[in-house]
């Protein structure tokens, strides 16, 4: 089916317009024919329509949300299918979504964004009470009425997504500025996962910043679960302290350690309780805000009797201490003896002959000290001391040992959380064919998933390329798009792609390939070139899709990369014959270090005015943008881009990941 204004879909809703797009579906506003009233549609691509699991999923997600009635949800009316197409009717918001809003109007006032998250702590209480939780919290899924009413969006939508993967691209990792740490490590997912998400929000709408930035999805989400969130007064000092202490509360880095439920995080938002006032940081201590009471209110009357308390407990306390330093000033001193690096059998004998006492206070992991081994004591060798003096420890653990986790089959992003919660690190890549693996998959590892191993050690992987040899896909009247999927599916790397004027056929259509469907390919080291109709006299206009192509390059020597070049509003799409095929690249299953070199070239796509155009890069060096600027529709930016070992090279297109290349 085609999808533009009119076309009518599971035959009684007409599309009238696109009104929004995302990594997951698209949204058009249309009219239920029947009786004319206005509803938001949401088609799912085409991609998640094709898996049955995720439908079957989405489907009874859907059908759970309709249940759902509350002034501050978006009511979703029914869910349906139409041929291929899979579609979510929903209430029609007149308005725009808090994240369009905050870039039009920037930072918020503090109590029109104290306003907005407490109608959001509303709709959240009411959903987790039905058992549903939302999983994507974020200011596009939160709408602004024309006339100050606030509504969520997508309950539910967001299981069905995360049944799929976490790291495909354009839907979790999409908004993963917005993701809890039990989420980003892969764990459960509750209520209290939504309350982190919406902290992140109000911090977002008080700051106009985002808590945590970085240049790939997998190095925020480490931020999540690791970095404390700078402080939203340090960035803007109008915030006030007691939203400040709400954000902090909703983002602590443990469930536990935050709001229990929406209810609770909307009190504090009202003003009727004071819960932000103590914040647990990770290490269970407490943070206390300091709060000015009111003369005369009940507060204050709890502070003074609570004054009163210790000022008696500490005239007691002086009196007893006054006994027990008369006391001690009258024991014998002794030389404090040399205790590091002895067994605690031996160190307690020491200790006992100097008339001391062994107190072991703490044991501490340690990667050169031998278990049972004094680390530290708490008073240096040669010191006088009173005798019968506790001496305070720390023995050694010897190094500590973890489990190392079943990497097999799972993507590098995955890998590479799973290895920083289980306190490893990835080590050198590897790269094989394989006929079963999928592309960018973990064949096998090193150590064996199981082993026990000192904690930061490294893990070796080796990255599926998929089948050695895979049969081209027919393209040939396809978009660019849909055959960049296709290509995508095989590890296959578009090269060359050219533009035909044609009046026989649509524009933007795929009329010829090389090589030809059926043949036998080998991935990253076949050149591909797809011919694509434009209308007479419009070669030069910009497409309507970003054009990318990548194309190996000869290493002749390590050197650095070069100044990209930039040429403003060429033919979107280079014409003529291609050249020859491109050079072979270095064996997939050489070993880790291997030098690669990638010409990747973008052509920016038709939009409203700059779109800003970011290259990423990881490879053994960890990760890396190497190009980020704003262009103009019609702008080609061309890289030499040298990495080493395992590769994937991204590029986003304003925030959004439009491809994946694995070179």
């Amino acid at each position: 089916m085609t999808l533009a204004p009119g076309a009518v879909v599971g035959g009684r809703y007409e599309l009238l317009e696109r009104i929004a797009e995302g990594g997951m579906s698209t949204v058009y506003r249309a009219r239920h024919t029947a009786d004319g009233a206005v509803v938001a549609l949401k088609i799912l691509r085409d991609q998640y329509g094709q898996d049955h699991e995720f439908v079957e999923r989405f489907s009874r997600e859907a059908r759970a949300a309709q249940t759902l009635a509350h002034p501050n949800v978006v009511r979703v009316l029914e869910s349906g299918r139409d041929g291929d197409v899979y579609f979510i009717a929903m209430e029609y918001v007149e308005g725009e979504d808090l994240k369009v809003h905050l870039r039009r109007v920037g930072r918020m006032e503090p109590g029109d964004a104290e306003r907005i998250a407490l109608a959001v702590c509303e709709a959240l209480d009411y959903a987790h009470g039905q058992g549903i939780v939302h999983r994507d919290i974020k200011p596009q899924n939160i709408l602004l009425g024309s006339t100050g009413h606030v509504k969520v969006a997508d309950f539910g939508i967001a299981r069905a997504l995360s049944a799929v993967t976490i790291t495909q691209a354009g839907t979790v990792l999409g908004t993963v500025q917005y993701l809890s740490p039990e989420q980003a490590r892969g764990g459960g997912v509750g209520r209290a996962s939504d309350i982190y998400a919406l902290g992140v929000v109000l911090y977002e709408m008080l700051t106009r910043r985002l808590p945590f930035a970085g240049d790939s999805p997998i190095a925020i989400a480490l931020m999540h679960l690791h970095d404390a969130p700078p402080s939203p007064r340090a960035i803007e000092p109008s915030v006030p302290r007691r939203l400040e202490g709400i954000v902090l509360k909703a983002m602590a880095k443990r469930s536990e350690h935050r709001y229990q439920s929406a209810r609770e995080m909307a009190q504090d938002l009202a003003g009727v309780t004071s819960q932000w006032t103590e914040v647990l940081t990770d290490d269970g201590t407490t943070r206390m805000f300091d709060v000015p009471a009111a003369a005369g209110s009940p507060r204050r009357r709890r502070l003074v009797r609570l004054a009163v308390a210790a000022s008696l407990a500490l005239a007691t306390g002086l009196w007893t201490g006054w006994q027990v330093v008369n006391a001690y000033l009258n024991v014998p001193e002794v030389e404090m003896p040399r205790l590091v690096g002895r067994t605690t059998t031996q160190a307690g004998e020491i200790a006992r002959q100097a008339g001391l006492v062994l107190d072991v206070s703490e044991r501490a992991y340690s990667p050169t000290v031998a278990p049972d081994i004094i680390l530290t004591q708490d008073q240096p060798p040669g010191k006088r001391v009173k005798q019968g003096r506790r001496v305070g420890v720390v023995v050694s653990l010897g190094p500590q040992l973890v489990a190392v986790p079943d990497l097999a089959q799972r993507t590098l992003q995955e890998a590479q959380l799973a290895l920083d919660s289980a306190r490893l690190r990835l080590g050198p890549l590897r790269e094989g064919y394989d006929e079963a693996v999928k592309a960018g998959a973990v064949i096998r590892q090193s150590p064996p998933a199981g082993s026990s191993v000192p904690a930061d050690s490294t893990v070796t992987l080796t990255i599926s390329r998929g089948p050695a040899q895979v049969e081209m896909p027919s393209l040939i009247g396809r978009t660019l798009a849909d055959a960049r999927r296709l290509l995508d599916e095989r590890s296959l790397i578009v090269t060359h792609v050219r533009t035909v004027a044609s009046s026989q056929v649509e524009p933007g259509l795929v009329m010829e390939q090389t090589p030809a469907p059926g043949t036998r390919v080998r991935p990253g080291q076949s050149a591909i070139t797809i011919t694509v109709s434009a209308r007479p006299g419009e070669e030069s206009a910009p497409p309507s899709a970003p054009v990318i192509t990548a194309e190996p390059q000869p290493v002749e020597s390590p050197r650095p990369e070069p100044t990209p070049r930039v040429t403003p509003r060429p033919s979107p799409l280079p014409r003529g014959e291609p050249g020859a095929p491109a050079a072979q690249p270095t064996s997939p299953s050489a070993p880790a270090g291997t030098l690669r070199r990638t010409r990747v070239q973008v052509v920016v796509p038709e939009g409203p005015g700059t779109q800003e155009v970011r290259i990423v890069v990881i490879d053994e060096s960890g990760v890396r943008t190497i190009y980020k600027a704003p262009h103009t529709p019609g702008d080609r930016v061309e890289q030499i881009v040298g990495t080493r070992g395992y590769t994937i090279i991204q590029v986003y297109i304003d925030q959004r990941l439009v491809q994946e290349i694995r070179p």
